[in-house]
């Protein structure tokens, strides 16, 4: 090969520059260096220093609210997304607005809007619950977050599930709170607050202005007027939970005693903790110390967030009947599954293969229902124990006095409720009167399953739980 043709093949096979404007192709776009390089008919090609990144834009010539004109750049996208014919397309279409007097980037707006695929609002919903859930600490929050929408809006079969988010209006809203905003308010908010999240959601990920900007789920005036005013407070609709009278509470205890299940122990163990059934039924036996001087239950704060302020565990002070009871349901379950094989005190059934593991803690409604139908008490809920037991701590008095035998502070406390006071007056409250509720939580037991003479001598009276060999 002579210099001349080694000289020529070092050479680029073309020189892009010199290629016509209009006649650039897409394998010419590579060629370019940094700079601004036109490919006709307005259109341009940006290459960044060094080429690491080159972008398409055109620069038209647009009157400002002043009046005035002046040549203003519009990005139309990467040449890796967009090709050059569309590229070329879209600037004669940006001049045409320009001279056409149009706000060139209004009109960009609403054609990308209208090339986005907008989803159904149940479409969205499904993604949004499964995201969203994810980011929940509880097991059961994960599980349940999304069952107002899917419980009143798919289920239900509300034309809002099918309309695309973008076409959704207060009216939609209005026609799924409507039915269930003075019978259950508490779901109602709850659900009107969900489709508020799922709506500016899909607003923001798919860029509808209109829903930006307004939100047609969002808590108004003009809302709350459509609905007849606020939703009643909690409790207003159903009232208290039902409960039984804390003099018919021994008399229970005896049934309870006389019924060889799991659900009847668990109805009688509850009634003497006073504690709500969600975190009773998740009684685990490494949170108990059954063999310490004063027995106790703690259940930890990542489980049950009582004490927000300081994040302190909550401790409960067993009474000699409950850690009676508990040790019966132990020594059932060691029976069955063999010791160590288990990890709830009160797992959903009893009924496994001895040598097995027993399933999670009981369901919410397995006491509920066992009281109501099978001891034929539909005048009583679980939760209404709780009631027993404050009614039954306001009618304790000092011997021979009209004084109350109980601090109202050290009651609360053993009902896991935040004590009174303002904020202030929790943050110096450091401590939960453990002291305190022991005597309160032994004489509740002491009424509920009174220790007769014969148990004081030695001769336990609390009755046995076991079954029949």
């Amino acid at each position: 090969m002579s210099q001349a043709s080694a000289q020529a093949a070092l050479k680029p096979a073309k020189n892009p520059k010199a290629i016509p404007p209009e006649r650039r192709t897409e394998a010419d776009i590579p060629l370019f260096g940094p700079g601004d390089h036109h490919f006709g008919n307005g259109l341009y090609l940006r290459v960044e220093h060094r080429g690491s990144s080159r972008k398409w834009f055109t620069k038209p010539t647009c009157i400002d609210a002043s009046g005035e004109k002046k040549r203003r750049p519009f990005t139309i996208g990467n040449p890796d997304q967009v090709r050059l014919e569309a590229a070329r397309e879209l600037a004669i279409q940006i001049h045409k607005w320009a001279d056409g007097g149009l706000d060139v980037r209004r009109e960009l707006d609403k054609l990308n809007e209208a090339q986005v695929v907008v989803p159904t609002f149940g479409q969205h919903a499904e993604a949004f619950i499964a995201r969203h859930s994810a980011t929940l600490k509880s097991e059961a929050q994960r599980a349940n977050w999304g069952n107002p929408i899917y419980n009143h809006i798919r289920d239900k079969g509300r034309a809002i599930w099918n309309l695309r988010v973008d076409e959704i209006y207060v009216n939609d809203v209005i026609e799924v709170l409507e039915p269930i905003w003075k019978t259950i308010p508490v779901m109602a908010a709850s659900l009107r607050a969900q489709i508020e999240m799922i709506i500016g959601d899909a607003a923001n990920r798919y860029s509808i202005t209109r829903l930006q900007n307004f939100n047609p789920a969002k808590w108004t005036k003009s809302l709350q007027h459509s609905l007849g005013g606020r939703p009643p407070k909690s409790g207003e609709t159903r009232g208290a939970q039902l409960s039984v009278a804390y003099r018919d509470v021994p008399a229970l205890m005896i049934e309870l005693r006389n019924r060889q299940c799991q659900s009847a122990r668990a109805i009688y163990a509850i009634t003497l903790t006073a504690l709500r059934w969600q975190e009773f039924i998740k009684m685990q036996i490494d949170e108990l110390d059954l063999d310490a001087e004063q027995p106790t239950w703690t259940i930890p704060y990542a489980r049950f967030k009582y004490d927000t302020m300081h994040k302190q565990p909550y401790v409960l002070p067993l009474s000699p009947q409950l850690v009676e009871i508990i040790r019966e349901q132990i020594a059932e379950l060691e029976a069955i599954y063999g010791p160590g094989n288990f990890k709830f005190i009160w797992p959903g059934s009893v009924q496994g293969r001895r040598g097995g593991r027993p399933a999670d803690h009981m369901s919410s409604g397995t006491m509920l229902g066992y009281l109501q139908r099978s001891m034929g008490r539909p005048d009583a809920t679980i939760h209404g124990f709780r009631a027993s037991f404050e009614t039954w701590s306001d009618d304790q008095f000092i011997e021979g006095t009209k004084s109350p035998k109980y601090h109202p502070h050290a009651v609360e406390f053993c009902l896991a409720h935040v004590a009174p006071g303002g904020k202030t007056k929790r943050a110096y409250r450091r401590g939960m009167m453990f002291d305190a509720r022991i005597g309160i939580m032994n004489d509740w037991a002491d009424f509920c399953v009174p220790r007769t003479s014969a148990a004081a001598s030695g001769d336990d009276n609390i009755v046995k739980f076991r079954r029949p060999a």
